[in-house]
């Protein structure tokens, strides 16, 4: 499979974990199904970070749509009143992991006392914004939290730390399962079916597809996103 068809994957779990999240919340089926996308798309970030050409351009395109998809989040919980937080999506999420690959890999191209120093204090910022976050939910009784936490944030550095295909289907999965046991202990459904990219990856040949579709899964998560709570606010009108 290339890159396309795994994409394609992860969108469609994706698409069924927010329609059960919000139309049907009460179908646990919809959530389980819904973990296969995160890994693979934490999976690809990786690789993002590895074959663009301009990380500071790939950052800002995943933040500016990261902040399209928030004023979706927010303008449902005003409408509907629901909000008494902030939520930040995934994509503020990957983000974070895009700046966290990038120190990693400058490090790895040259493993200085600085870079060290610059990676361990970039991983302890994140951590501590994660831990700050929790703290402040847990006092105040205000939701706030960024998607899959410090956990979702390293995973996609665990895809950048070999070029060696073999080598780093292995580190990832030692991430995703670090990851998966954090959020949804082990053995469960949700632990279980988000073990399947791994599966998944090991058919991946490393070719992106015959056609373009960089912006297709660029804009597809802001759109189902907004049809998806418009179609919940027709409901309950």
């Amino acid at each position: 499979m290339n890159r396309n068809h795994l994409k394609l994957i992860a969108c469609l779990s994706m698409l069924i974990d927010h329609i059960g999240f919000v139309l049907f919340p009460e179908v646990q089926l919809f959530r389980i199904l819904g973990r296969i996308a995160m890994p693979l798309f934490a999976f690809f970030i990786g690789e993002g970070c590895l074959h663009t050409r301009d990380r500071r351009k790939y950052f800002l395109r995943l933040f500016i749509l990261a902040l399209i998809c928030q004023a979706v989040y927010i303008t449902e919980s005003i409408i509907t009143g629901s909000g008494n937080g902030l939520y930040l999506n995934i994509l503020f999420t990957f983000s974070c992991s895009v700046v966290l690959c990038s120190v990693f890999l400058r490090l790895d191209k040259d493993n200085c006392f600085k870079n060290r120093v610059v990676f361990i204090f970039t991983v302890c910022a994140f951590w501590a914004m994660d831990y700050l976050f929790e703290k402040i939910s847990a006092s105040y009784g205000l939701k706030l939290h960024i998607d899959y936490g410090i956990e979702g944030i390293l995973l996609p550095v665990f895809a950048v730390m070999s070029k060696d295909k073999g080598k780093r289907l292995i580190l990832f999965a030692a991430g995703l399962i670090f990851m998966a046991e954090r959020i949804y202990g082990f053995f469960n459904l949700y632990f279980l079916f988000a073990m399947i990219p791994l599966l998944l990856l090991c058919f991946y040949n490393g070719e992106g597809g015959k056609r373009n579709m960089k912006y297709f899964f660029y804009l597809f998560y802001p759109l189902h996103l907004a049809v998806i709570y418009g179609v919940n606010l027709l409901i309950n009108l």
